[in-house]
């Protein structure tokens, strides 16, 4: 019998409804360049950059390992990452159209299509109950309004997240759909699309765990299909050990890279597993807050944005007992009638636990792209709570407003690594990282201005500032040392880029960028000792450890050979300006130099042959 529903009530209008409001609550970003991780991934990245060409190398190494390359490994998290699915999908983005634009647009397509299954999968999960009609689209309207989904739409790294609950909301809702018509082949298509969701980021395989749940709460029975997800969950986890290895590693000391380091004995050193857990107990309270309040958001939660806790501290106490309560009071309630509320907390609860650093350091606090996946069950839980009282339902439609609002305010932070940099700073001051962050972005806009303009030397200033503080938080940060010195340098204080960059070396930045940019300031404090100060003396001492450092650099040589001939070194000028013209020998400079230095030696040379 053919029912006749309202307008609003039709699939196809609701599915068509969802997808372009989640287009257009992410429309202000296609003008947008690449930001953060984008270079890791995608800029810089030598693997995506060869296109197609890459992805034999892209699914048999690391993900990070097209930029850091495989002698820096031991300095990335533990565990490393195995994600090349997007990587994947961005290599053909950038062999079709360079830029930016595509790979956003895409972003949002990705996103309006996870929004739009997501939908789905509700709706086969709901069927039969009695529930009202509209808790699935205000779900799927909750979800694709969420502030807390900007990272990952807004910055294009962030697909990572959108294709791994892409590819695990459709296997449950494809096993769902074969729970209720009992069809083999439906479990082993969900498990292809598990299988690639996995392949875009690792914690989609909790779907392990979650689509039994939302089998057991929708009919019960079924589990055969279960099966083949089960069968791919393994099928990924022999891939990622055969490309990663089995073992964790040791934990990083590295504060960028774990932030759960204490001093001892003047060295850093691992928290252990109970030291750890009042500082993540914290943070867990910190995730509540941001799904019900998420305003003032930040990408960054480094050190020192959240001190470590202890369980001295009484919020501490507060988070495990509000956790393990939600958790009690779920497993309890999955048969009972508000068992969706349950369902959607269990959700939540699982899908947070491999990136809440409960079971292992994730290399940061926390992050807002985190709970990406867990928001799902966060929404089914608040939808399916307010549907018991439906006159509660329409509190839905204001919240979905505001917070379609706010993330497309909150887009506009994403615009490009300087407005991202600067404006999340001001929400969050005490995040080394953040600071170094911001003062590299300042210096690149810096390094592209007149460098006398007083505006310039006051962003100059200011970037030195914020690494100041930076070093201040974390004394080993490498990266802030080098941008330090970079400061240094485009002020013209030579000296103290010197030593910059001399601590950048010793706390463990790659020796290339290091060396390039210390010799590039041992020149030029040569040249101010040599033209400044008169300091011949001082000058050649700043050159000859340039050419130890880096042999066989012209301006190196140039410099020598100068600073040799007005100390009346003629034989030793000789020389350097004869390696200098080896260098470049169509340099009319070069050649000059040279003519000059055989003429004090008394070295002419023979006129060419007639």
């Amino acid at each position: 019998m053919t029912v006749n529903l309202p307008w609003y009530r039709r699939g196809r209008l609701q599915a068509v409804a969802l997808f372009v409001f989640s287009c257009l609550l992410y429309a202000n970003t296609l003008g947008h360049d690449f930001v953060l991780d984008d270079a890791i991934v995608i800029t810089d990245n030598t693997l995506v950059q060869r296109g197609i060409a890459g992805w034999p190398e892209l699914f048999t190494h690391d993900t990070f390992y097209g930029f850091f390359g495989e002698q820096e490994r031991g300095a990335l998290v533990a565990g490393g990452r195995y994600r090349p699915l997007t990587p994947a999908l961005f290599a053909v983005e950038q062999q079709l159209a360079q830029g930016p634009f595509v790979s956003h647009l895409l972003n949002i397509f990705w996103y309006a299509l996870l929004v739009v299954v997501l939908w789905g999968m509700l709706r086969e999960l709901l069927r039969g109950h009695a529930l009202p009609w509209w808790v699935a689209p205000a779900a799927a309207a909750l979800f694709a309004a969420h502030p807390l989904h900007t990272e990952a739409v807004a910055n294009i790294k962030g697909r990572d997240e959108i294709m791994a609950l892409l590819g695990a909301a459709a296997a449950a809702w494809l096993l769902l759909w074969a729970q209720r018509r009992n069809v083999g082949w439906g479990g082993f298509a969900g498990a292809v699309a598990f299988l690639l969701g996995c392949l875009a980021k690792e914690n989609a395989i909790t779907f392990a765990a979650v689509i039994p749940l939302l089998l057991y709460v929708a009919r019960g029975g079924g589990y055969r299909h279960v099966v083949p997800v089960l069968v791919a969950a393994a099928v990924f986890l022999l891939l990622r050990g055969s490309v990663l290895g089995w073992s964790l590693g040791e934990p990083s000391l590295e504060l960028m890279n774990n932030p759960f380091l204490q001093e001892v004995g003047g060295r850093p050193q691992p928290l252990g597993f109970w030291e750890r857990q009042p500082t993540v107990l914290y943070t867990l309270l910190l995730y509540l807050k941001l799904l019900v309040w998420p305003a003032d958001l930040v990408h960054d939660y480094y050190p020192a944005a959240i001190e470590l806790k202890t369980w001295a501290d009484p919020w501490v106490w507060l988070s495990l007992l509000l956790h393990v309560g939600l958790l009690v009071w779920s497993a309890l309630h999955l048969r009972s009638r508000p068992k969706f509320v349950a369902l959607g907390v269990l959700v939540y609860l699982l899908t947070l636990s491999v990136v809440s650093n409960v079971l292992f350091p994730v290399g940061t606090f926390m992050s807002e792209r985190f709970l990406f996946m867990p928001s799902l069950g966060a929404v089914l839980a608040v939808v399916s709570l307010l549907a018991r009282r439906p006159v509660l339902g329409w509190g839905l439609l204001p919240v979905i407003l505001l917070f379609g609002v706010l993330t497309v305010d909150r887009n506009g932070d994403w615009r490009d690594n300087y407005t991202l940099f600067t404006s999340d700073l001001e929400r969050q001051p005490r995040s080394a990282k953040l600071l170094n962050a911001a003062a590299g972005a300042a210096l690149d806009r810096a390094q592209g201005q007149d460098l006398t303009d007083p505006r310039t030397r006051e962003t100059i200033v200011t970037a030195r500032e914020r690494l100041n503080e930076a070093l201040r938080i974390h004394p080993r940060y490498g990266n802030a040392y080098l941008l330090r010195g970079n400061a240094a340098f485009l002020m013209e204080d030579y000296t103290a880029a010197i030593a910059d960059y001399e601590w950048a070396q010793g706390y463990g930045v790659g020796e290339t960028t290091v060396t390039k940019n210390l010799v590039l300031a041992l020149q030029r404090a040569a040249r101010k000792a040599g033209e400044e100060e008169n300091d011949l003396a001082k000058a050649k001492a700043y050159l000859l450890r340039a050419d130890s450092l880096l042999p066989n650099q012209y301006e190196t040589l140039r410099l020598l050979g100068i600073s040799s001939g007005v100390g009346g070194d003629n034989r030793a000028a000789l020389e350097y300006f004869r390696r200098a013209l080896e260098l470049a020998p169509d340099n009319e400079g070069a050649q000059q130099n040279y003519a000059i230095a055989l003429r004090l030696n008394q070295q002419l040379a023979p006129p060419p042959p007639e």
